[in-house]
């Protein structure tokens, strides 16, 4: 089974995201902070983390830069939630060190997909396995490998 940190500002938010989390096989813990959801991912190291965009560090860094710089902070999938899906929001998100993002309000089938995505692409421990995909890098010739891929965005 999968682990889940959902760090929100907002309770009901936490609480919604949680339901969706538990129903898709999740075991989900919350935090209400920055500092709180760094020292529960440095004890926890859950298999994904929901950052939510307002919550930065007191320093006035993004929390998934310091969730990224913790031993092993390379291996969370960390999604950005956010209720400002502006370009420039995400992008800065996703420069930040966050796998993908959502944007409030976002129900149980987009979520699913999202996780979906982050097991093809090795970011999310699970049922996904490797996918075969056809490459056509050699001239006249046609080749299947294994395949992983890369960010969403």
């Amino acid at each position: 089974m999968n682990t889940a940190l959902v760090a929100d500002l907002s309770p009901a938010s936490r609480r919604a995201a949680s339901h969706l989390l538990e129903r898709l096989g999740f075991r989900v813990a919350g935090a209400s902070g920055s500092e709180e959801a760094l020292a529960m991912a440095a004890g926890t190291a859950p298999d994904l983390i929901m950052i939510d965009g307002r919550l930065e560090m007191p320093s006035g860094g993004l929390l998934v830069e310091a969730l990224r710089r913790l031993p092993g902070g390379q291996d969370f999938c960390l999604f950005h939630v956010t209720g400002d899906a502006a370009p420039a929001s995400v992008r800065r998100a996703i420069e930040a060190g966050a796998d993908d993002y959502l944007a409030k309000p976002f129900d149980e089938a987009l979520l699913a997909f999202k996780l979906g995505q982050a097991r093809t692409r090795g970011r999310l421990a699970g049922r996904s396995h490797l996918r075969l995909v056809q490459d056509n890098s050699a001239a006249g010739a046609t080749a299947w490998r294994f395949g992983l891929f890369g960010k969403a965005v």
